[in-house]
């Protein structure tokens, strides 16, 4: 099979496909309907210092292919991801540590809470899962509120599927949020990682594609990679996928090294209108006078996080757009990334999709496997 592979979207999950594909020396064009592309993996600069004025963004994986394919493209810091939390009026470690814990004066009831857990976490929904977890207390003054201003939802209407991955309670001391063996922070931000993915790749931006420029997409193709959301590809034929974004509001702060006492402090309490802050300059460690810290704010009307409802009903809708997706005449059909398959990924996973599509296209082609 011949034919240029198109491939829609031009952040981290189209840019890996399209270096992989390009590497394996298949003809590509990327197209973004975004003036600039890297989708929301941004860094920004402000008076010589970085942040991210769409989140924060921390690079682990336990993949060692994946490790090796970024590091391959870009420089590395060295950077072990740590998060607080602002609860019981002090600024306490993310995930919770028993050993602060115990210091606390609601530690006796905490104590009593942690001996009646089940030996395992129910799924019922997200909120049944965080209590057996971590008990009533622990999970009203860590979780409840958080959840509720992040997804704006009852955290029951919510899956439990995402929560092992998401939350934890610890009682070893290892402060860093993440596990993973392979960590770090690209050097000057992650516009060089999708420079770098791109290099080699015509890209085309500013040109929205939708089901109605399927036909125009298909000529001449072999191939066609979505990695938007099918929900806004599909022009929301049948309903519009729930998602939930954020906004970040950045403050300049002069003549001092660092606001917060690491790169992200939780923000659960609602009476806090952010649930965090960020501040870029513990992941770039650049030693530039002057801070800038992020406050992220919910609900902004932007595709960022898909709402993985108890009910399955939004999974459903997706599943029909996929449907939907496989009815079209033409080449074969790709998807993948978090707006494309309405999935919470890590940017390793992404990476990691990527990888495994290329591998299957290739296959579909009749060549040799990547």
């Amino acid at each position: 099979m011949t034919g240029i592979l198109r491939v829609v979207g031009s952040g981290l999950a189209g840019a890996t496909t399209a270096h992989l594909l390009t590497e394996a020396g298949c003809p590509v064009e990327v197209i973004d309907g975004e003036p600039t592309w890297g989708g929301q993996l941004r860094t920004a600069s402000a008076n010589g210092l970085l942040y991210e004025p769409t989140g924060a963004h921390i690079f682990h994986t336990a993949d060692l292919d994946v490790w090796r394919l970024v590091t391959g493209l870009v420089e590395m810091l060295p950077y072990r991801h740590e998060v607080r939390t602002k609860v019981f009026g002090r600024t306490l470690s993310w995930p919770p540590q028993l050993s602060e814990l115990r210091e606390l004066a609601e530690w006796p009831v905490i104590a009593r809470e942690l001996e009646l857990r089940p030996p395992r976490p129910r799924t019922d929904n997200f909120a049944t899962w965080c209590v057996d977890l971590m008990g009533e207390t622990l999970y009203r003054e860590f979780i409840e509120g958080y959840t509720r201003k992040q997804w704006g939802e009852d955290p029951r209407n919510l899956t439990a599927a995402w929560a092992p991955k998401r939350i934890d309670l610890r009682d070893d001391g290892y402060r860093a949020l993440f596990r993973d063996p392979y960590q770090g922070w690209p050097a000057g931000g992650y516009p060089g990682l999708i420079d770098a993915l791109l290099r080699r790749v015509p890209v085309t931006l500013g040109q929205r594609v939708t089901v109605s420029d399927w036909e125009q997409l298909c000529q001449g193709a072999s191939g066609v990679v979505l990695t938007c959301a099918l929900d806004e590809f599909f022009e929301e034929s049948l309903g519009r996928l729930p998602w939930r974004g954020v906004s970040l509001r950045t403050r300049y702060v002069p003549d001092v090294d660092h606001v917060l006492p690491c790169g992200v402090v939780n923000t659960p309490g609602l009476e806090y209108p952010y649930t965090r802050m960020v501040e870029t300059k513990w992941m770039s460690g650049q030693s530039v006078p002057g801070t800038l810290v992020s406050y992220e704010y919910p609900g902004a009307p932007v595709r960022h996080y898909p709402v993985d409802d108890v009910a399955g009903v939004n999974r459903k809708l997706q599943r029909r757009y996929e449907q939907e997706l496989t009815l079209l005449p033409g080449p074969p059909r790709y998807t993948l990334g978090r707006l494309a398959t309405y999935a919470y990924l890590d940017m390793d996973q992404v990476i990691r999709q990527a990888m495994n599509t290329v591998r299957q296209i290739l296959a579909d082609r009749g060549g040799a496997s990547t």
